[in-house]
């Protein structure tokens, strides 16, 4: 069906004629001629059937029909006109950019490295999501940056990097290097969803062990962030992936007193779904930090949990 509406360029020059009381002062608004508004004016009264304008020695006067259909038609024009500003401004499918990834993974590796990812493409909108691993759902987001294997149906998986661990603690508590057999006289702090951790480090040290010699004495704790701050203030030694105390190890907040890290079995991905593989903002992510991490230093253990 078709509208009965004026044109736009006649609602334009009368909107901006009424504000000023002045055919000349709109069309120097609008960079039109004087000519060209007073013609829209006349085929919008021509439209409606009514005199929107009074001339009165050389001024205008708006009629009661004219002021009646200013205040009609303002707060649908200022509502046009906020339509297409949000439109104009609207982060659609192409210029956001949905990332999941896990709290501690996401503070200490991911967030410093987008940086640089967002100065070579600005065009994108970043949002980064916390990855809960047991509900992960890929079509709610662009890209999921998470630990374990590539076990998701219809999702395309990339290797990231393979996870090295190492026992830090406070300077406080241990002061200086001891050998990896006094780890077991402190208390040893531990993830809950990693619990056989200190066990298989203790065994790769070949560090005789026991129940009674307080393996489990330390506190449990949900998420690495919550080890590495206990570490931080003296409650025990933490074993956790060297990617997440490397800048507390370097200002001194944390010292590595039982040597080495040494590289385990578990491994950090980047997945998407197979149906958004060719999605823009996918590609350009997937492509810039596959190459960035080539740029990288890779850290190279010497020994290697089995």
């Amino acid at each position: 069906m078709r509208r009965y509406l004026p044109s736009s360029m006649s609602l334009k020059c009368f909107e901006s004629s009424v504000r000023h009381l002045s055919f000349t002062r709109a069309a120097e608004e609008l960079h039109l001629t004087q000519s060209a508004v007073s013609r829209q004016i006349r085929n919008l009264e021509t439209f409606l059937s009514r005199d929107l304008f009074t001339r009165l020695n050389k001024r205008l006067v708006l009629t009661s029909a004219g002021a009646e259909y200013y205040k009609e038609i303002l707060p649908l024009l200022d509502g046009m006109e906020n339509a297409c500003f949000k439109v104009r401004h609207r982060e659609d499918e192409k210029t956001t950019l949905t990332l999941a990834a896990l709290p501690t993974f996401a503070s200490h590796w991911l967030i410093p490295r987008l940086v640089d990812f967002q100065k070579n493409s600005p065009k994108f909108q970043l949002t980064i999501k916390a990855l809960d691993e047991g509900n992960i759902d890929l079509n709610t987001v662009d890209i999921v940056l998470h630990y374990g294997g590539d076990h998701w149906p219809k999702a395309i998986s990339h290797h990231l990097l393979s996870e090295s661990v190492i026992p830090v603690c406070s300077p406080l508590l241990i002061p200086t290097v001891l050998s990896v057999e006094e780890v077991i006289n402190y208390p040893l702090l531990h993830l809950t969803s990693r619990m056989n951790s200190w066990p298989d480090w203790l065994a790769y040290q070949e560090v005789e062990q026991t129940v009674d010699r307080g393996l489990f004495s330390g506190a449990s704790f949900d998420h690495f962030q919550m080890i590495i701050e206990a570490a931080k203030i003296g409650m025990g030694v933490a074993l956790v992936p060297t990617f997440m105390v490397k800048s507390a190890l370097s200002s001194g907040q944390l010292i590595a007193p039982f040597g080495n890290a040494m590289v385990t079995s578990n491994e950090y991905f980047l997945s998407y779904s197979a149906d958004k593989a060719d999605l823009e903002q996918i590609v350009i992510f997937r492509d810039w930090l596959l190459q960035y991490m080539d740029k990288e230093d890779a850290h190279k253990p010497t020994k290697t949990l089995r």
